[in-house]
């Protein structure tokens, strides 16, 4: 017969459960202490987490995927940013005394420049071709903007501040810088009509030239059509070449003519 079975009793728990942490912590509470810290600290805690755990990595790849897909979605149009340029230069201050108007014009250059950079951000690499193409064609439409706005204080200051100012230009090859060779090529092809971009393009930079604004924009003319633009450049120097040559000529001709007078 078999002897009763030895039975342990469970050693009791003198310390709990209070070390355990059952329940996570609310979004709000995590929320507001990240409020707490600088976007760079909120950066590396997120590259640290990344490198320890793969599943926070892959939030962060799935998360870039949906930005990436909502943009090539996305279509810009930035029409109301140069009606807002033109207006500001042209007509917002028209009433204004000339000091007054050379006081504010400092400003408008300013808010110029800052909208010429809103354009630009939001044309990025992974926007849509039609974003990054409606962005180019404004920046090319506020430069031609202020190299006929010169009439009054307001718009000769503006139009003197980019003369030094390279914004626009910038703006203009960061938006190129990313597009792909084939959407490059479109732009330069497309000369089905004077509306077209690329002829438009063409004229701001003889406008640049006839004003001395926009400095460095034969790069921006260069960088679409390379090949034509260095064509341009030696006729350019072949035709100074030529007018050089025939001031010397004519230089010549008027010494001649005064040793005559002065053996007469």
């Amino acid at each position: 017969m078999a002897g009763p079975q030895s039975v342990k009793r469970a050693r009791t728990n003198t310390i709990g459960d209070a070390h355990i942490n059952t329940t996570a912590p609310l979004r709000e509470e995590i929320s507001q202490k990240i409020q707490h810290l600088d976007s760079q600290t909120v950066t590396d805690i997120l590259i640290q987490a990344a490198q320890i755990h793969p599943d926070v990595m892959s939030m962060v790849d799935d998360t870039i995927r949906v930005l990436r897909e909502k943009e090539q979605n996305r279509i810009i149009n930035f029409d109301h940013y140069s009606s807002s340029v033109w207006k500001s230069i042209n007509i917002t201050y028209l009433s204004m005394r000339g000091g007054a108007q050379y006081d504010v014009s400092f400003e408008v250059a300013q808010d110029v420049v800052d909208t010429i950079k809103s354009i630009t951000n939001q044309c990025g690499p992974f926007t849509n071709f039609q974003t990054r193409f409606n962005g180019l064609s404004v920046l090319r439409k506020i430069g031609k903007t202020i190299a006929l706005s010169s009439n009054d204080t307001v718009g000769h200051e503006v139009q003197k501040h980019f003369q030094w100012d390279g914004s626009l230009v910038e703006g203009m090859l960061e938006i190129l810088d990313s597009m792909t060779a084939d959407e490059i090529r479109e732009i330069r092809e497309d000369k089905s009509s004077p509306e077209s971009l690329w002829p438009k393009l063409q004229e701001l930079g003889e406008l640049a030239n006839d004003y001395c604004i926009h400095p460095g924009i034969e790069e921006v003319l260069g960088r679409l059509d390379p090949d034509g633009y260095e064509d341009g450049e030696e006729w350019d120097e072949d035709e100074d070449e030529e007018n050089e040559d025939e001031e010397n000529e004519d230089e010549d001709d008027e010494d001649e003519d005064e040793e005559d007078k002065d053996e007469d």
